[in-house]
């Protein structure tokens, strides 16, 4: 089940805007290697810019892969990107928690990563893990500690910001011993890697040397700037569309200059402000209107795409915030989304919520289903069974192939949505957001906990003190 935002004569014309911004504006950037590497390929410098004549951009682009495997520890499960599954991502970086207990918002800590990390192992439509930002560990090798914590308590598939470049040797050991070796985590890797360019056309020192690092390492790599309309991007959808391709096209040409064949999605997080206060918005309709957008060029381009979706401005797990998610998230599964981000957050996507997480894994699983269309075949058609009710004066209810297609899961049916009748609901009067937090307790309280051995953990240990000695001296 699919859909088109765009027609084909419009989609050709923001392709051919952002060739020109490539072409004539350019990117700028300050890191030595990653200009090397443009100016080296056939890129051109003016006035401290770096330009993409067409032919490098045309090049590049037919190398990238139209698919690849994400896994899981153990093959379980394996993930097929560039198929337009939507699979849904947990939200990255959030500085900030709801408080499990008190429904307050505050600081994330170690145990929140821990428990929001078993949380999402546990729920069946959350299909990779993005950590949160714990402020109680030491800044300078956060990402060391955030990916060995997610290892330790999940065993699905991850989506690491790499945001230091300085830190991804510590991040790729880790990866390496969980994956059981370099060459393993090579041939099935456990883990995407993204980078954030800045907006406007910014590809700063450690998201530049990241890209390098990510490809020559040999594992997915996603390009997410994240530009803001009226702030650091144009005040229209089809402006930032334009520069966000843009900005994205800059880092998957890098990739393939690097090494043809690099794995790599488009990314894309176009937000937009609010003008009357300076906020920056991860809210509906815009941010699924553009998404959407960004999706349709990366099918016009062949490559996977990784939009933000299940986000909103509310700052709460209400009716806000489920319309908001679900708005944005299927309007980029619509148009055909191989990963959806942002699943578990509040407030523009700065706090993470165990409440929210449980509505978006059931919001993620009405996706899903939507997406996967209705079958027509004679056996669904059913005319000799409406034929048969009619001449036996009988029912659907008793038919047979009314219990073969109930069984077989013909009707979606909700873990968390309440379709008892008022009677039975009006017992308990659990409101959804209760629901779901009372859930999220349940399942972390019944996680099975570690989930690397103890001689993997320990190794662990040792990459973080190295870490620890090495970055903060101590």
């Amino acid at each position: 089940m699919r859909f088109e935002l765009l027609a084909e004569y419009e989609l050709s014309q923001i392709h051919e805007a952002s060739l020109k911004v490539l072409e004539t504006i350019g990117i700028h950037t300050t890191s030595e290697r990653f200009k090397k590497l443009l100016l080296d390929n056939g890129c051109k410098e003016e006035k401290g810019r770096i330009l993409f004549p067409r032919h490098v951009i045309s090049n590049a682009l037919k190398t990238v892969p139209r698919e690849f495997k994400l896994y899981g520890r153990n093959n379980s499960p394996v993930l097929e990107i560039g198929k337009e599954k939507a699979y849904c991502q947990t939200c990255v970086g959030t500085p900030s928690m709801m408080d499990l207990e008190t429904g307050e918002k505050r600081d994330a800590t170690v145990k929140d990563l821990e428990e929001y990390t078993r949380l999402a192992d546990s729920l069946e439509f959350i299909n990779i893990i993005s950590p949160i930002f714990p402020r109680d560990v030491p800044q300078e090798i956060i990402l060391t500690f955030e990916t060995a914590t997610l290892l330790r308590n999940t065993s699905k598939p991850l989506s690491i910001c790499i945001e230091s470049s300085r830190e991804l040797p510590y991040i790729l050991e880790l990866l390496a011993l969980a994956a059981g070796g370099k060459e393993a985590l090579r041939e099935k890797p456990i883990a995407m890697l993204p980078v954030s360019p800045l907006s406007p056309l910014e590809y700063g020192y450690d998201p530049a040397e990241a890209l390098i690092d990510v490809v020559e390492a040999g594992l997915p790599l996603g390009v997410e700037p994240c530009p803001m309309m009226g702030s650091t991007a144009p005040m229209t959808v089809a402006g930032i569309a334009v520069q966000h391709n843009a900005e994205i096209l800059a880092g998957v040409i890098a990739s393939q200059l690097i090494k043809p064949g690099a794995l790599v999605t488009m990314s894309s997080r176009a937000t937009f402000m609010e003008m009357r206060s300076g906020v920056g918005l991860w809210a509906m309709p815009e941010m699924g209107l553009a998404g959407a957008v960004m999706n349709q060029l990366a099918k016009f381009y062949g490559i996977p795409s990784a939009p933000g979706g299940f986000c909103g401005a509310s700052k709460i797990a209400d009716s806000q915030s489920g319309y908001e998610h679900l708005y944005n998230a299927l309007m980029e599964a619509l148009i055909g989304s191989d990963i959806i981000g942002s699943a578990g957050s509040l407030d523009n996507a700065l706090t993470s919520c165990y409440a929210m997480l449980v509505i978006d894994n059931e919001l993620s699983s009405v996706v899903q289903r939507t997406i996967k269309g209705v079958e027509v075949t004679e056996e669904k058609l059913a005319v000799n069974v409406i034929a048969e009710v009619i001449e036996t004066q009988s029912n659907f209810l008793e038919h047979k192939h009314t219990r073969k297609h109930l069984r077989a899961g013909e009707l979606w049916v909700p873990s968390l949505g309440d379709r008892q009748t008022y009677e039975k609901w009006a017992d308990k009067g659990e409101r959804i957001e209760d629901k779901a937090r009372r859930i999220a307790k349940e399942l972390i309280s019944n996680h099975p906990g570690l989930t690397t051995s103890a001689e993997v953990d320990a190794q662990f240990e040792r990459v973080l003190e190295r870490a620890r000695k090495t970055e903060i001296g101590s």
